[in-house]
């Protein structure tokens, strides 16, 4: 029998090959491969079966060729096994299903191939303003990049098989950030009342200013924190963004804008087949604080799924950048929304045009598995950044200048349109936003009447 070590260099050369490319390479018979393949042990990859059947040989990550385990939490606290997750040389993984997977599959992901870290899982990256907090916190040990943008594949799995026991979604990524959740479930949370808020908001803001906040990485860019809430004995997690606390400003505007948040999201769920997530607002330490509810925790400890449009758009279609409604339409034609969901987010999409928000990037839409195929999850990250400070400060004048709708864009544009008249007249009216902006926020309520009149013609 041929050594193995000629099938791991012709699989290192060729990275996946099927059973057919890799017979025709070696020009051996198929018994003689199944006998190489096993004598390699764990350093070929096999996935699909039959006609199916591939290769690749393994990556190792920090020198351990060892699978990661990925473990899943359900609403109820509840943990599982769902697979074993392992690495492709020179990149790529190989997923191994231990339980149903709930998340759509095409036939490669199917035989637990995925091009990078499986698209489910990408959020869990560390990632924006905590993320970056818990890169410097932990760089050191993890011997990484204090920059989480700079991270491969393999920095960012190797960081969250340690220490990646709160990440978004519901799964965990390694045994050892395993038994850390496990640890911290047997403690219970502290949780913030209202009585304390007044006191504990501002101090984890000052926290999360001077030293970060390492033990959670939601995704953004507003300065935040994570907290767990009491309200009247159940818990919640919470995501907490905070402006500045002084008075200039650049700082004034940042507290107009989180207030803004939180009318749009009131706002959005007047919309057909739409959702938000619960917000509130709460000044403290001369500082607004807006605070997100998490629709992906339950309770103390249970966690429900979620992916962003983002991840599943790069895994499936590679259209980053389009506006929603064009790039999520395959959704649609693929049969995994249907047409509610697809209308929403159309909808959803004119909304934040109408009450300019210039950053509906992709990361700001995120889906849930539901039924065969997806559904929408509640709204987030959704408020005028048009008026956002540049280089954090400085206030330059802006033109708001809501556009037409093409015909085929009428009805639900006229749908958005209505609830961002009553988003920008409530803001114009809501004593938290300073004067000036709520000027800006009136005009904006007339330009928007303007131009749905122009479009009812």
């Amino acid at each position: 029998m041929p050594s193995p070590r000629i099938l791991i260099d012709l699989l290192r050369r060729q990275h996946r090959l099927a059973s057919s490319q890799v017979l025709t390479s070696l020009a051996v018979s198929r018994p003689t491969l199944m006998r190489m393949v096993k004598a390699a042990g764990s350093e070929v990859l096999t996935m699909g079966r039959a006609r199916r059947t591939a290769y690749a040989a393994r990556r190792p990550l920090r020198g351990s060729n060892a699978p990661l385990p990925v473990y899943r939490i359900d609403r109820h606290a509840a943990v599982e096994e769902a697979g074993q997750l392992h690495l492709a040389y020179p990149d790529g993984c190989v997923l191994e299903y231990g339980a149903p997977f709930e998340w759509p599959l095409d036939d490669d992901m199917r035989d637990g191939w995925f091009e990078g870290i499986p698209y489910p899982m990408q959020d869990l990256r560390p990632e924006g303003f905590l993320g970056r907090a818990f890169a410097r916190e932990h760089a050191k040990v993890l011997r990484v990049n204090e920059d989480p943008r700079t991270w491969t594949d393999d920095d960012a799995l190797y960081a969250l098989s340690l220490l990646g026991a709160d990440q978004s979604g519901n799964f965990i990524v390694g045994e050892e950030a395993c038994r850390l959740w496990l640890r911290r479930i047997q403690q219970p949370p502290r949780m913030v009342t209202d009585a304390d808020l007044e006191n504990a908001y501002p101090a984890l803001a000052l926290q999360a200013m001077e030293h970060g906040m390492p033990d959670s990485s939601a995704g953004g860019e507003f300065p935040k924190f994570t907290a767990v809430r009491d309200f009247d004995g159940t818990p919640a997690h919470v995501i907490v963004k905070f402006s500045g606390s002084d008075d200039s400003p650049g700082t004034v505007r940042w507290a107009d804008l989180l207030v803004c948040e939180h009318l749009a999201s009131r706002c959005i769920s007047l919309l057909p087949g739409l959702d938000a997530a619960r917000t509130s607002v709460h000044r403290a330490g001369h500082r607004t604080f807006l605070e997100v509810i998490r629709f992906d925790r339950h309770g103390a400890h249970g966690r429900s799924a979620l992916c962003s449009w983002a991840a599943f758009n790069n895994a499936w279609f590679g259209l980053a950048g389009r506006p929603w409604p064009e790039s999520t339409h395959r959704l649609f034609k693929l049969g995994l929304i249907d047409k509610e969901t697809s209308d929403g987010i159309a909808r959803l999409w004119h909304f934040g045009q109408l009450i300019a928000n210039t950053d509906m990037h992709d990361g700001n839409l995120s889906f849930m598995p539901g039924g065969p195929g997806l559904r929408l999850a509640p709204s987030y990250d959704m408020l005028p950044m048009l008026y956002a400070p540049q280089r954090g400060v400085e206030l330059p004048e802006k033109n708001f200048r809501p556009q037409l709708p093409l015909p085929g864009e009428r009805e639900f544009w006229q749908q958005a349109a209505a609830a961002a008249v009553e988003f920008w007249n409530g803001a114009s009216g809501d004593g938290r936003i300073s004067a000036g902006f709520r000027r800006i926020c009136e005009r904006n309520a007339q330009a928007v009447l303007d131009v749905q009149s122009h479009s009812s013609a």
